[in-house]
């Protein structure tokens, strides 16, 4: 039998069925999310540190209403995210879309909250203007607070909002230290950017060597670029930290590079036998590869000086990363500034794993001993490669000074580089940055915070094809669609056609079928009557 769903019944039955659906969405949270990077669902790491909150968290969204295109989809997504955190969290995840156009309290509370009004591009009346705008987000949390101050980059909404909650709701900040004393460039001044980012989840300081020891004992320490002998003292004080599990990372520079003066020369600190106790050795040699960045020179044209951009073989622009670290899996591409080789052939202690994190391309070589480096002068073929850049170690590593003391499982990275992250020398490189801070997560050993840095959110793109290609392509999207329209209208006219002429037999045969209801059985009687009529 047909049901009839437009009876009453059937109505009532309809309305039971979405009130169920309802309560039980109330109590299941479901997504399916088919992004390759998963950008739309909260990682692990968020649900966790949501679902263990004690007390309520409350997110406030300063966003000016009605905002133009990109801004209103990145509060969309933002609404979209922020759902998200309140069903996992539920109760102690608050949040609320405030606009301080709409009075001065609200400006007064952004203003209070570090969250400035930005300037935007709107179109109006067929004329670009500027428009002042509010984009920030504050979180807070038993009476203290933090900010996002403009919610622009959606690639990291999920690592700044989770790494604000955690910060708030943890008792105290691991500690990164970066050490001085023997011509290392100034963290604050060379590393702005990087110290700022690395303080919304660590304490940064600086550490000096006194008397064989370090001045504070970090939970990470930066060995950045040292100039200077660092002395039987500062030896020891790195291996005294080591043992004692300490995590380090190594940024040197072994060559002495001068870009304008056109010589380098070998550098050594002193560091080369602490390293070599730990299996790790980067060599006095200089990377050349055909993939690199660029330098401006000045060519002499007749009586002008012509400013020209040549590539530059000894600045190589990595993309060859370990996909098996979370350190360097995500990066696209990290610059190097004269960079030299890490050796991890070394002999290495029992225990002790190395991980090769970044390469040089296979069109690279290396020079050593004698530098040339001037940019106009013919390289020839460069196909040695790859070389590795970076390396990270992991394991016990034995003392240098202390026979028979080995350390707790720890961590070490090493990099043939130290000017890569300064500022001063190549500027302000996002992918170099985030190197970095993947780097103190992981000597952190913060590998949740690490695995959510950033996930992609770009708009795929169709491969490169041929002209010839080209054509089939442009066509083929126009016509296609409506090709199988018509091909499903044909199919479905056949169909009902065919149904049409079964139903036309099939009332045939009824009108065949007796009054009595017996179909298909002869009564001679009554055809003889008839025929005799």
């Amino acid at each position: 039998m047909k049901r009839d769903w437009t009876s009453r019944a059937g109505l009532l039955m309809i309305g039971l069925i979405l009130v169920v659906i309802n309560l039980i969405g109330l109590n299941l949270f479901f997504r399916l999310d088919l992004t390759d990077d998963r950008v739309y669902s909260l990682p692990d790491v968020s649900i966790k540190i949501v679902r263990e909150l004690d007390d309520p968290v409350t997110i406030t969204a300063f966003f000016t209403d009605d905002l133009p295109a990109p801004y209103a989809q990145n509060r969309r997504f933002l609404r979209d995210k922020l759902d998200d955190y309140r069903a996992y969290g539920g109760a102690n995840i608050q949040y609320r879309f405030v606009d301080p156009a709409s009075s001065d309290e609200l400006r007064a509370d952004a203003a209070r909250m570090n969250i400035p009004p930005v300037q935007i591009q709107v179109v109006e009346a067929d004329n670009v203007q500027l428009k002042n705008a509010y984009m920030g987000l504050a979180i807070q949390y038993g009476g203290e607070f933090e900010t996002i101050p403009v919610v622009q980059d959606l690639s990291t909404l999920d690592y700044d909002i989770t790494s604000a909650i955690r910060n708030l709701t943890r008792d105290s900040k691991p500690k990164v230290g970066f050490l001085t004393g023997h011509g290392e460039p100034n963290p604050y001044q060379n590393y702005q950017l990087l110290t700022d980012e690395l303080e919304r989840n660590y304490e940064v300081m600086t550490v000096s060597v006194e008397d064989s020891s370090l001045s504070e004992r970090p939970d990470v320490l930066l060995v950045v670029a040292p100039r200077d002998t660092l002395g039987e003292a500062g030896l020891r004080a790195i291996d005294n930290y080591v043992s004692g599990g300490g995590r380090v990372a190594f940024l040197l520079n072994t060559v002495d590079a001068n870009l304008q003066m056109g010589q380098a020369r070998p550098l050594s600190v002193g560091l080369e036998p602490l390293l070599e106790t730990y299996g790790a050795r980067v060599r006095s040699d200089l990377v050349m590869d055909e993939q690199s960045s660029a330098v401006t020179i000045q060519r002499r044209q007749g009586f002008f000086n012509l400013a020209q951009q040549v590539q530059y073989a000894f600045l190589p622009v990595a993309t060859n990363f370990d996909a098996d670290n979370l350190m360097v899996s995500r990066l696209n591409a990290v610059m190097f500034y004269f960079v030299s080789t890490v050796d991890t052939s070394a002999a290495r202690p029992d225990g002790v794993v190395v991980e090769p994190l970044i390469r040089s391309s296979s069109r690279s070589d290396v020079q050593e001993g004698f530098f040339m480096i001037e940019p106009m002068m013919q390289r020839g073929e460069l196909s040695s490669g790859p070389f590795v850049l970076a390396a990270a170690y992991h394991g016990k590593f034995p003392s240098m000074y202390t026979p028979g003391l080995v350390s707790p499982n720890t961590r070490i990275v090493v990099v043939g580089d130290g000017d890569f992250l300064n500022e001063s020398v190549v500027g302000v490189i996002p992918e170099n940055i985030r190197f970095a801070l993947n780097m103190v997560d992981w000597l952190a050993q913060d590998d949740a915070l690490l695995s959510i840095r950033a996930k992609d959110i770009e708009p795929r793109q169709l491969p490169e094809v041929s002209e010839e290609i080209r054509p089939w392509v442009k066509y083929g999207n126009m016509l296609l669609p409506v090709v199988l329209v018509l091909m499903v209208g044909l199919w479905r006219w056949r169909r009902l056609r065919t149904r049409e002429i079964i139903l036309d037999k099939d009332e045939v045969v009824d009108d065949g079928v007796s009054q009595n209801g017996e179909a298909g059985v002869h009564h001679p009687e009554t055809e003889m009557e008839a025929a005799k009529s």
